[in-house]
């Protein structure tokens, strides 16, 4: 009798523990149970999904229970499940979890989803249409770099950093047309949704109807039938949010990140991978090239390209050689108290009697942010976060933007009984559109932030009842200030330039000035000449002076003298870990000892270890946090010693039910 080798298999489960689990292979599996294939598998007692990674001839675990039972044929390629690994790798994150995350809706039915295995591509809307666009010289040199790179299909990471309205998208397209011609496909990343409905539509004004779009704003139904058209090699380009950086295309030739220095790429919670970066692996590993495209890239982007890592290709003049907006700077100290100053009503006005556009861009949603009473002092706050409650009128509640937590809206203080009269700070968009129906009853205004998103298909509706004219006025958060592109905008304005600019944290000038720059952006895009007006208390703060200026490369020479001095990025690598709890003694406790235990790790590589500290908002949802921030020269050595440190967690029982997380490269520090 001939005695059968036996088979395992490494399964991906979605749990937030850094490993794969072992299982057998029956025989009558062993076809199907290939790798990228969804199986079944026991797991303490119930039944559970997950994903092949690999199979093996042999394994330490003589208990392995037996696979139950494959639920599909393999739905990640090879090659993903080799950009799964490294991003697990990287990140030191849960495998489970970057599986997950490549799967739409993370997998979940996905194997049985009619919407998938139902998909069809629409024969009728194939067509490629004409093109009757002109290129600048400038974009004909860019043009000429991005198609002899795909055409040489090697890995060539490209950062196109051009000015706002100086042809990025028409870069793109080109690219992306040579790599349909060589039979490829392109993907295609943005940073914030609301742009994604916008870019789709320049996309498939070319390329027709092989264009498909992957965002969690999506009907999971949708999702589905888009992700397995792109597996199937149905569609030219995909459009998509930061985990479309995982999409199934079997013959990619073309990676483009749009907006490649926004923090929107960076994931916040939970698998905190940045889409840019992981963007750029996956060009390495499959050979081709990546398009970094910015009017204002990240100083670390920057920095790549001075030292020869990245192609720096420019585009240093708008379009048509149209004028860049005039920028006038309104200092509040000199207005009155009211949302809109005296130049800014002034300015719209102008442009409703002139039938032009107008956008007003205030980066805090809601009515107002901070509240008080007058008789006691008291302020609603959160009971779960470390936050004061910001005021909703639209439906009337206060509202916590970190958990979502709502309390009534009280007309007397829950505190002292008084009559509530409330003092009121820290507008937001919802106060806004108030004043301006009060101060300009004319202007039809539309207003787009994170609330309005709530509806999946409200962005998309809003701005295209904008640009078809609908509105005089749109009013939002940072969703509309970048991107966007509407010919009769000539007049923008900045509410508030301040509201991020004095944050402790050592990006907090570079975003401001970034922002600045991107909203100013949208004005003056057509045939009229455009307008900025920027409302500020800190005219002569150095990002905003240089905005004001236009002297991008001073401001850029005193960030990064202060970087080096401060020891930050570009010049050198970071990682922050992360303790957490609902009980703050122990999560205390726990980070003291996880910094005592880092930084006896970390001295014999070379890696600095700062804290522990409680973190700038200590207690969100419900839970803790500390936090200690580690910085060495090279991205190798600060892995290793935040790897040791996670290990060092998981073995440790005095840690009790304290969560530590790793955040390599993190965008913040707070």
């Amino acid at each position: 009798m001939v005695r059968r080798t036996m088979s395992y298999a490494l399964v991906a489960l979605s749990l937030p523990l850094r490993q794969s689990f072992t299982y057998r292979v029956p025989e009558a599996l062993e076809a199907e149970a290939r790798p990228g294939a969804m199986v079944e598998v026991p797991l303490r007692g119930r039944s559970v999904r997950g994903v092949v990674l690999a199979r093996v001839r042999s394994s330490e675990r003589a208990d392995a229970q037996a696979l139950t039972r494959v639920l599909s044929p393999p739905l990640l390629s090879p090659h993903l499940l080799e950009l799964t690994r490294w991003v697990a790798d990287y990140y030191l994150a849960p495998i489970g979890e970057v599986v997950a995350a490549a799967l739409p809706g993370g997998g979940k039915g996905l194997a049985a989803s009619r919407a998938r295995r139902g998909a069809r591509e629409d024969a009728v809307l194939r067509m490629a249409l004409p093109e009757r666009v002109t290129l600048s010289p400038a974009q004909r040199d860019a043009v000429r770099e991005v198609e002899q790179a795909v055409r040489a299909a090697a890995f060539a990471p490209m950062l196109l950093h051009g000015v706002t309205a100086s042809g990025k998208t028409e870069v793109y397209l080109r690219g992306a047309l040579t790599a349909r011609e060589a039979g490829g496909q392109t993907l295609v990343l943005v940073p914030e949704v609301a742009l994604a409905s916008q870019v789709v539509a320049r996309f498939r004004q070319r390329f027709g109807g092989r264009v498909g779009l992957l965002h969690s704003y999506l009907g999971v139904g949708e999702r589905r039938r888009n992700w397995e058209l792109a597996r199937r090699g149905a569609l030219d380009v995909v459009v998509g949010a930061r985990s479309a950086v995982f999409a199934p295309l079997p013959d990619l030739r073309l990676i483009v990140v749009d907006e490649e220095h926004e923090p929107a790429y960076k994931q916040s919670e939970q698998l905190r991978y940045h889409g840019r970066d992981v963007a750029v692996r996956r060009a390495q590993m499959l050979g081709v090239p990546v398009v970094l495209g910015s009017a204002t890239p990240s100083l670390e982007s920057l920095a790549n390209a001075a030292r020869g890592r990245y192609r720096h290709i420019q585009l240093p003049e708008r379009i048509d050689r149209r004028p860049m907006p005039s920028v006038q700077v309104v200092d509040l100290r000199r207005e009155d108290a009211a949302l809109l100053s005296r130049p800014l009503r002034a300015a719209i006005a102008a442009r409703l009697e002139r039938g032009e556009q107008s956008l007003l861009w205030l980066n805090r949603r809601g009515h107002t942010h901070h509240l008080q009473c007058h008789a006691c002092g008291w302020s609603p706050a959160c009971p779960d976060c470390d936050i004061t409650l910001t005021l909703h009128v639209d439906p009337l509640a206060l509202r916590c933007h970190y958990c979502d937590h709502r309390a009534p809206a009280h007309s007397r203080c829950p505190q002292c009984e008084a009559g509530l009269q409330l003092r009121q700070s820290g507008a937001g968009t919802q106060r806004v559109e108030r004043e301006l129906a009060r101060t300009l009853p004319a202007a039809r205004v539309l207003r787009l932030d994170a609330d309005i998103s709530r509806d999946r298909a409200a962005p998309a509706d809003v701005l295209e009842r904008f640009s078809r004219g609908e509105a005089d006025v749109l009013l939002g958060t940072q969703m509309i200030a970048k991107g966007l592109d509407f010919p009769d905008v000539t007049l923008v304005g900045v509410l508030d330039a301040d509201v991020a600019l004095h944050l402790p944290d050592f990006r907090a000038a570079e975003r401001t000035w970034q922002l600045l720059v991107q909203v100013a952006g949208r004005a003056g895009r057509g045939r009229a000449p455009g307008e900025v007006l920027v409302q500020t208390c800190t005219p002569e703060h150095a990002a905003i002076a240089a905005f004001a200026s236009g002297d991008t490369p001073a401001f850029q020479r005193q960030e990064l003298a202060e970087r080096r001095d401060a020891e930050y990025p570009p010049f050198v690598r970071l990682a922050t870990l992360l303790v957490s709890g609902t009980d703050a003694a122990l999560v205390e406790q726990a980070a003291v000892a996880l910094g005592e235990h880092t930084r006896a790790a970390a001295a014999p590589l070379g890696v600095r270890v700062l804290g522990p500290a409680p973190q700038a908002l200590a207690r969100l949802r419900g839970r803790h946090r500390w936090h200690l921030l580690l910085k060495a020269p090279q991205a190798r050595p600060l892995r290793e010693a935040a790897a040791a440190a996670l290990e060092w967690a998981d073995r440790s029982r005095t840690l009790g039910r304290v969560r530590v997380m790793a955040d390599i490269d993190p965008i913040e520090v707070l």
